[in-house]
């Protein structure tokens, strides 16, 4: 029997106007036959090995103020560090700071591991300027985080995937706007997965920065260039 899995009619995530995923807060999937050549490149064949099935694909969204507890929640609980709401307030008040939210809209509040909001996945970053060169700009990935259980089904390359267009969408805006010219993020050295999912999304090793997740734990700064 051919294993079936559930993916989105339409995958690649369009942001609107407003930045916003148009698909957001609706549910569309489609059913097709799992197969080494229906996989593209971001999913693993070892999904169909182990017969794991993806029913639904989360909603992707802008955080929201009403979001800011349940996502400083979901952070400590996915990642080795917390971060506060009032942290967070940045990516809601700042100038070209984004948050998107990746949302199970089928689970109810308060069940099993899941948060209240049916978060199953984060990113967040900003946009830096350069003092010296007002004509180019920086994107910076600060956050990137998924639920275990949501993990190898493409859900933390959708997230990337639209924080960099949204990096894009404001450096494209208008012809004054400063030109966007790489993307950087920092990965601890020992998470060797989390590396290996930046290279294959066009990150590059860049150089490692001593203690940066703490005496025992040194960071490695990746980049992609895009100009």
């Amino acid at each position: 029997m051919a294993l079936l899995i559930t993916r989105p009619s339409t995958f690649l995530p369009l942001l609107t106007a407003d930045g916003e995923d148009p698909r957001y807060g609706e549910i569309a999937t489609t059913t097709v036959k799992a197969s080494k050549d229906y996989y593209p490149s971001r999913f693993s064949p070892e999904i169909a090995r182990t017969e794991r099935v993806l029913t639904r694909y989360p909603a992707l969204g802008t955080m929201k103020s009403q979001n800011l507890d349940a996502v400083s929640r979901f952070l400590s609980q996915n990642l080795p560090i917390s971060y506060s709401p009032s942290f967070l307030m940045q990516f809601i008040v700042g100038k070209d700071c984004f948050c998107f939210c990746a949302r199970d809209l089928s689970r109810e509040p308060g069940l099993g591991k899941y948060d209240d909001n049916g978060i199953v996945g984060v990113v967040a970053g900003k946009i830096l300027r350069s003092a010296l060169n007002r004509e180019v700009c920086t994107g910076h990935v600060m956050i990137l985080a998924v639920a275990t259980e949501w993990r190898r089904f493409g859900v933390g390359w959708e997230l990337l995937r639209k924080l960099e267009l949204a990096f894009n969408n404001v450096t494209s805006s208008s012809i004054t706007a400063p030109r966007l010219k790489s993307i950087f993020l920092h990965v601890a050295s020992t998470n060797s997965g989390a590396i290996q999912f930046y290279e294959k999304g066009g990150y590059a090793y860049e150089k490692s920065e001593c203690g940066y997740y703490g005496r025992k734990v040194d960071g490695i700064v990746m980049r992609k260039y895009v100009d």
